[in-house]
């Protein structure tokens, strides 16, 4: 039993100071800093204008794009397409002028789910799924 009542203490000691907020140092900032900008924008949309909206999915006939923009630093980016049939292309050496949103058409009419995926320097910044719809357009 005294085993049993010292476990409690010890858990209920521990959840006491793992709830305890730690102390403010110095004078609190009425205004936090802003967060800044995830580092890349990328989405698909249906449509290959500025004004196009993210979509997730797209009929068969209409213009379809995979939208990027880097907000931090001026890059180079590759962007890849893999279709229904598991077939992928890339599109490699895309250069993007921080701040600049560029589009890259997507020339698929093949109907079902397709994976986007874009790249800097080797690594995954960002993937976006669409689906192609067989029907209208």
């Amino acid at each position: 039993m005294k085993r049993l009542m010292t476990l409690i203490a010890t858990l209920l000691g521990a959840l006491l100071l793992a709830s305890a907020a730690p102390a403010a140092k110095g004078p609190v900032a009425k205004d936090p800093t802003p967060e800044e900008p995830a580092a890349y924008r990328h989405y698909v949309a249906c449509g290959l204008s500025q004004k196009a909206k993210p979509a997730h999915v797209c009929r068969k006939r209409r213009d379809k794009g995979a939208f990027f923009r880097s907000n931090q630093a001026d890059v180079v980016y590759t962007v890849c397409v893999k279709f229904p049939t598991k077939r992928q292309l890339c599109a490699s050496k895309q250069e993007a002028k921080k701040g600049t949103l560029y589009v890259n058409e997507i020339t698929s009419n093949i109907a079902g789910r397709h994976r986007v995926t874009w790249f800097v320097k080797g690594q995954k910044v960002g993937a976006f799924e669409f689906v192609v719809l067989d029907q209208g357009g």
